[in-house]
């Protein structure tokens, strides 16, 4: 593969990760990320460290 379209293929797959993460973060916030332990501990996570960094940015 070629630097160029492995550079290309990159940035690509980045767009794509951070349209999920955009995704991902919504729905964490309104609580549709699932009843599982792990989606507990992304939401409890998020309003009490992530939520707060943002405000204050």
């Amino acid at each position: 593969m070629k630097q160029e379209s492995l550079h290309q293929w990159h940035k690509e797959h980045n767009k794509r990760i951070a349209e999920f993460h955009k995704k991902h973060e919504i729905e964490i916030q309104r609580g549709e990320n699932g009843n599982g332990l792990l989606a507990k501990w992304e939401r409890i996570f998020y309003k009490n460290v992530i939520y707060p960094l943002k405000k204050v940015n």
